[in-house]
């Protein structure tokens, strides 16, 4: 469904070209997860910022990024801008940021589903179900209320709906939980896992932490300095890591442990 193929990354930072990926190869198969893990710096984000096409100017990509066999940094604009919504979908880190601060929810389900689902009512029930998709109850109070009424836990659930209010096939998460408390980060961790299953979704999951990729995926990539350094399904990934750098997230992420 999605492959990178020798994706290389800079930006131009005081006169001269800094990479922040190279030479990145990734194949993420329909329906399956695949997870990016690695310190801050490492690339993750940068790899999820070229697929969305949302690279700032300076920066130059090279390489091809496949999506269902089309290379999506060639697409015209319009190919690539119905591309995102409708196939591809995101879940970013941080849930505040993602939603407007001053319009009710149901008006920012309103503007992604517009063009697309006819209709007030059918546009309604559209976003009814899609908050009940991740188990918000009371999904019409939900809708008219504004971001700052809802808890942090809520939002993430709301930006989730609102990712896949359009039946996308990939839905990448950047951090999805990281500015969530323990609880609320094991019902994200939880619902995402559900969508997943339920729904055929395949998913492309950044973090820092492996166990959280642990839970959510099957295969792993590991990397440093914008390059992979280490692959595999996540068992091989924790029980049998060849790099040091591994072995340094798995005893962060586990403490110290390296089987089940």
């Amino acid at each position: 469904m999605l492959q990178f193929h020798d994706v290389t990354i800079s930006y131009l930072a005081g006169g001269e070209r800094q990479i922040a990926v190279e030479g990145l190869n990734l194949r993420l198969k329909r329906g399956s997860a695949l997870g990016v893990a690695g310190e801050s710096g490492a690339g993750k984000s940068t790899l999820t910022r070229a697929l969305l096409g949302i690279l700032p100017p300076h920066a130059e990509i090279s390489g091809e990024i496949l999506y269902e066999g089309k290379n999506v940094l060639t697409m015209p604009r319009r190919e690539r801008a119905e591309l995102y919504g409708r196939e591809i979908s995101m879940v970013f880190q941080d849930p505040g940021a993602a939603l407007n601060p001053v319009r009710r929810i149901r008006h920012q389900f309103a503007d992604i589903l517009s063009g697309r689902v006819s209709g007030r009512h059918a546009i309604h029930e559209q976003i009814a179900r899609a908050l009940t998709a991740v188990h918000l109850s009371e999904p019409r109070r939900v809708m008219e209320q504004y971001p700052h009424q809802l808890s942090g836990g809520m939002k993430q659930r709301v930006a989730i709906a609102a990712a896949i209010a359009l039946s996308p096939n990939l839905l990448v998460a950047d951090e999805p939980t990281s500015s969530l408390d323990a609880e609320v980060r094991r019902q994200i961790i939880d619902e995402l896992i559900a969508l997943k299953e339920g729904r055929g979704l395949s998913l492309l999951y950044i973090s820092h932490d492996l166990a959280e990729l642990a839970m959510v995926c099957d295969d792993i990539l590991i990397m440093k300095a914008g390059r992979v350094i280490e692959s595999g399904h996540r068992d091989e990934i924790r029980n049998a890591p060849k790099d040091p750098y591994t072995k340094a997230l798995i005893s962060v992420a586990f403490g110290g442990a390296s089987d089940d």
